[in-house]
Order: structure tokens, then sequence, then C-alpha cells
């Protein structure tokens, strides 16, 4: 155990500065994205909100990221990823910012959807961006490790997050759930967005192969040298997304609207999430080195699906949230090593348009299954939700299993 551990801080202070500032930033970033997704639902809730709406919300988010995330990767194959994710940044806290101070369906819609349209420049470059900046024996560890940061600072902020809205409340003499409560919380998640501009400022570009001219790579299947790996890459992400779309946007206001959970209780839920998540990706990397990314994104998944069944129809409130703290912890190892995964598989000069691709193909699902969700919600609950998710999970685990586990064929 003890060889273990001097293993893993050898790999992690070997990670070049670039890295380190780079995880510094993923700290920062979290906190924002803890905030918002505990209390965002909650927020357009207490402004009178419904399921419909907030789901249409979730898809025009997702529908402008899937229209921009290919010109994105493209851009950041093009300018570098410090500046691509410079300016994705600059996007994401302004899209922040409206959200947090609008009250206008109308404009809240536009904020989110200002986010899909800059964000994937920061997200589509952050992949290419860890690979282009470490070894081959580090990518495993740092893969989970990033995700690992994401999901320990959520636990803090999240446990924490559940009682901001109570704060303001007392600042503003509101009532702890009510939409300036909310409010103040929202514009703090900002306020920690802005911040994660610093240690990105501080980054080095390395420098990069020269590009093939422009008319060599007309169209973009051109751009990948091997587009049937491509497809086998994406249909995975496909299915996970679509199911994935139809109920975990939603997941804070099926706790709340089940089981009568307080926002606090809610922050410490889903802060417990993140911290076991991130504890299980701490010893994720070490068990992908041993079994191989792809097959430990395989069994961590597959692991995790079943217990959806547990969450969705559990009829006490512990039983449901054992279950989704262990489907979490699995699940969400699976993406760091599903994408350490893809992104070894193609040339560096392609890996931004791949990572693009990738981040699409998340969003083809994404978009669509929060809507559906909605009015799915409106008429018949949450059941038949989580039963859609299982098969559509189902279905992904079959993919993997039939591209890239049966025969291996792209190890």
């Amino acid at each position: 155990m003890a060889a273990a551990v001097r293993a893993y801080w050898h790999c992690v202070s070997g990670f070049e500065r670039n890295i380190k500032l780079y995880l510094a930033s993923t700290v920062l970033r979290s906190t924002t994205f803890a905030l918002s997704s505990l209390l965002l639902n909650l927020y357009l809730a207490s402004m009178g909100f419904d399921a419909a709406f907030i789901g249409l919300n979730n898809t025009l988010f997702s529908l402008a990221s899937l229209i921009c995330s290919l010109p994105a990767g493209l851009i950041a194959d093009r300018i570098g990823r410090r500046r691509a994710m410079i300016i994705g940044l600059l996007g994401v806290i302004l899209s922040q910012l409206g959200v947090s101070v609008f009250t206008q369906g109308p404009l809240i819609a536009l904020s989110r959807t200002l986010y899909g349209i800059v964000g994937p420049l920061f997200y589509t470059s952050i992949a290419p961006f860890l690979i282009e900046n470490s070894t081959g024996e580090q990518r495993s560890i740092l893969f989970t490790l990033d995700s690992s940061l994401m999901n320990l600072t959520s636990f803090f902020v999240m446990a924490a997050g559940g009682y901001l809205p109570r704060l303001f409340a007392a600042v503003l003499d509101v009532g702890p759930e009510s939409a300036p409560a909310y409010r103040g919380a929202m514009v703090t998640s900002t306020a920690t967005m802005a911040l994660t501009l610093l240690p990105i400022l501080w980054l080095r570009d390395r420098p990069r192969p020269a590009r093939p001219p422009a008319r060599a790579v007309p169209r973009l299947w051109r751009r990948l040298s091997n587009p049937g790996l491509m497809v086998k890459l994406l249909v995975p992400r496909v299915l996970f997304a679509f199911g994935a779309g139809l109920v975990f946007p939603f997941l804070n206001l099926f706790f709340k609207g089940k089981f009568g959970v307080s926002d606090a209780a809610l922050g410490w839920i889903f802060g417990i999430t993140s911290a076991l998540a991130g504890l299980t990706m701490l010893v994720g990397g070490a068990v992908a080195d041993r079994l191989g990314k792809i097959q430990a994104a395989l069994l961590a998944r597959a692991i995790s699906t079943p217990l959806l069944l547990v969450i969705g129809f559990a009829p006490s409130l512990p039983l449901a949230v054992a279950a989704h703290w262990l489907r979490s912890g699995f699940m969400r190892l699976g993406e760091p090593l599903y994408m350490a995964f893809a992104m070894e598989q193609l040339a560096e000069e392609e890996r931004a348009t791949g990572s693009s691709l990738l981040m699409m193909s998340w969003d083809v699902g994404w978009s669509a299954g929060p809507y559906v969700s909605g009015l799915v919600q409106v008429g018949s609950g949450f059941g038949p939700l989580f039963l859609a998710t299982i098969v559509f999970y189902s279905l992904g685990l079959g993919a993997i299993y039939a591209f890239f586990v049966r025969g291996r064929e792209a190890e």
C-alpha cells in the first residue's frame, strides 16, 4: 500500500507546470459547477418556472453546444489551447452572470444558450491539453485526478452551498427558498468562475506540429486518420447522454419532490456524492493501469447501471441516496477513463477535433433528453424516465463491449 502511494505521489509530483496550473483552475471551476448544479433548478422553480421550461432551458444549452462544439474544436486546433480556454471561459462567465441576474425566461434561456455557444472553446480544449502536457505513464492518473479534484471540491462546496440561500435570506430579510436568496448564491458562483481565469492566463502554449494545407483537408472526415474508429467512439456517448439527460438534470427536483428534502440536506446528499466519486477516481487510475482504460470504464459503468432501479423506485430516502452515491461513484469513474482512451487513439493534430466530436455526441443526447424529460414529468412523473435511462445505458455498454473489448480493436 505504501509503495502504491509513493508511486502515485511520484507521478503527480512529476506533472508539468501547465498541468499544475490547470488543476488549480479545476478546483475553482468546480466551485461554480457545484453551486449551479445544486441550486439552478431550485432557483428557476422559485421564480415560478415549471419542469417543461427547465427542461427546455437545458435543451437550448445543449443544442447550442452541439452546433458549436465542432467549430470550437477546429478553432482550438488553430489558435492554441490556452487562447481557446481563455475565450471560452470569458463566455462562460458572462453566461453565468446572465442566468444569475435576469428574471425573464427568454433572457435566462439566452444566457444558457451563450454558454453553449462559447463554452465549447474551453471544454473541447481540455482533453487535448491534458494529453499534450503529459506522458503516457501519467495519463490514467492525470485524467482521473482531474475528475477526482472536481468531485472532491464539489463535496465541500455543495455541503456548504445548501446553506448559502439561508445566509442570503438572512442578509436580504427574505425567505430561505425565495428567488432573491437563490440569486445571491448564483451570483457567488459567478464570482468563483471569474477567478478560474487566473491560472489559465498563466499557462504556456506548447509548440505544435505544422498543420497540413487547408486544401488537403477540405472536409471534416478527412481530418481524421480513422473515421470508422471515430464513429465507434461516438455511438456509446450518444446512448449514455440521452439516458443521462432524461434523469440527471432533474435529480435535485426528484429528491425534493418525492422525499421533501430541504436545500441543506440536498447539499449534503450531492456533496457526499461528489466526495465518494472523487475518492473512487483517486484509485481508478491505478485500476485502469492494470485492467486497461476501456475495460475499467466498461466495468465501472456496468456496476452503476442496475442501481438506477433502486434510486427511482426505492420507498425510502436513505436507500435511494445510498444507491445514488454508489451509482455516481462508478459512473463518473468511467468518463475520464473513456476520454483518455479516446484521446490516445487520435493523432495530436486531430485531438481537439476529436474532442469536439465527442462533446457533440454527448450534446446530441443531452439536448433531446431534458426536453423529453420535462414533458414526461408533467404527465407521468419520473418512473418511466428511470426505466428508459437503464435501457439506453445498457445499449451503451453493449456498444463499448462490441467495439473495443471483444477483439480489442482500438487497443
